[in-house]
């Protein structure tokens, strides 16, 4: 993201130096490929703050399914409670967007624990998650890994 952003910010830069742009509208182009950066920053520190704040865990759950598609799960506590989510994560290493979620009682962490099954279809997986008699699931649990590209 930070070199696409870098791309455009250098793009807006030689588009200024053209005889043919007006002065105004090169410096609207600049202000906004800027704020566009700082944007792009402010959302990073927002991420990296949630993860040290909630004390996240990544977790590659292997085997890959079919094409190489990959379940990835964060798992986060916080006071009394545990939250999960599973990505479904292709060749290229993104996760767009969450397939599942999960909250556990007493801040257990599930897949850290080994609590948990994966199964592949050919078109994605199914998660299962466990809890414990002490610390059960108390919402989702199961869920397909989609893998759609």
């Amino acid at each position: 993201m930070a070199l696409v952003l870098r791309w455009a910010l250098t793009r807006v830069d030689h588009a200024a130096d053209a005889p043919s742009l007006p002065q105004k509208r090169a410096g609207s182009a600049r202000v906004a490929a800027r704020l566009l950066i700082v944007t792009a920053m402010l959302g990073i520190a927002w991420g990296a703050a949630d993860d040290l704040i909630s004390n996240a865990e990544y977790h590659v759950l292997r085997p890959a399914g079919p094409g190489g598609c990959t379940a990835v799960v964060r798992e986060t506590s916080f006071l009394v409670i545990g939250n999960g989510e599973a990505y479904a994560v292709g060749r290229t290493g993104l996760g767009l967007g969450k397939s599942a979620a999960w909250t556990v009682d007493d801040g257990y962490r599930p897949v850290a624990a080994g609590t948990y099954e994966l199964d592949w279809r050919r078109d994605g997986g199914r998660l299962r998650i466990s809890g414990t008699s002490t610390d059960p699931v108390v919402r989702g649990g199961s869920a397909d890994i989609d893998c759609w590209w």
